[in-house]
């Protein structure tokens, strides 16, 4: 009887064995991270509340010193980009990075902004497209290059969810198209 036992114990273990043949290996789940950052938010409201939102989904923590980002703004479509300001600081994957106008009378723009600025490019208004660049190149936009055209004047734009990079060229179908001075998200993806 003894035998029996140790041939079925013998019989159980190599049949929970693990065999490469048998039993699949796992694949990882396919990522779906942003290859760059890029524009989230737009805020042009009055006066002084204007706002730009960035997020990281790119799966890394980035240093925006160290890549030189940097947003510019076309005044009236010239197509002369103007008004550099270098980013400043830190944006950890899936968290928002937003920049503000210094003189803005909306209280949470100043107390959501991670950097503030007065004067170019924060004094957009809604036909001054706006860039984020990444050491000189441009790599996300809002508004219609080389145009005077009024895309935003007196709204909020929220990227959609579904908008999972940057893009060269101003699709007004990408974004939501919300009510004057509304920030109510701003600083949240």
């Amino acid at each position: 009887m003894k035998n029996y036992y140790f041939l079925f114990l013998l019989i159980l273990f190599y049949s929970c064995s693990e065999d490469d043949t048998s039993i699949p290996e796992e694949k990882p789940e396919e990522n779906n991270f942003s290859t760059e950052i890029f524009f989230s938010e737009y805020v042009e409201g009055t006066s002084y509340n204007k706002a730009l939102e960035i997020v990281n989904l790119t799966g890394e923590n980035i240093n925006l010193e160290t890549k030189i980002y940097s947003i510019k703004k076309q005044s009236n479509g010239t197509g002369d980009w103007m008004g550099e300001v270098l980013l400043a600081g830190n944006l950890a994957h899936e968290k928002t990075f937003v920049i503000g106008n210094e003189s803005a009378p909306i209280s949470k723009i100043i107390s959501g902004s991670n950097q503030l600025k007065a004067g170019a490019p924060l004094d957009f208004n809604g036909n001054d497209p706006v860039g984020l660049f990444k050491n000189g190149e441009l790599i996300d936009v809002i508004g219609n290059l080389d145009s005077d055209e009024d895309f935003a004047k007196d709204q909020t734009l929220r990227r959609k969810k579904s908008i999972r990079e940057p893009s060269l060229e101003y699709n007004p179908n990408d974004w939501e198209f919300l009510e004057m001075d509304n920030v109510e998200d701003l600083g949240s993806y």
